[in-house]
């Protein structure tokens, strides 16, 4: 099982929403709305890739036949999901 690793995305999503929701202080010539929206669109993007590069990229499948003197095809068929 593939470890999804979330703890980034998560956080600069929090910074992102305190600095666009909650903090009104000002620093001239900076909009701390618009970075804490984009800093929380970043985490959003991570997140996303995050989740879709760690999904099950293929399924496995063996299926072996075997045939003894005299007897039918026996198959047994093993998936790894």
């Amino acid at each position: 099982m593939r470890v999804v690793r979330v703890g980034g995305p998560i956080v600069l999503a929090v910074i992102g929403l305190i600095l666009a929701l909650a903090v009104s202080d000002a620093i001239p010539g900076v909009d701390l709305t618009m970075v804490g929206w984009i800093l929380f669109g970043a985490a959003i993007v991570w997140l996303l890739i995050e989740v879709a590069m760690n999904r099950p990229r293929t399924r496995v499948s063996e299926v072996h036949e075997s045939r003894g003197p005299g007897e039918a095809i026996r198959r047994e068929e093993h998936r790894d999901i």
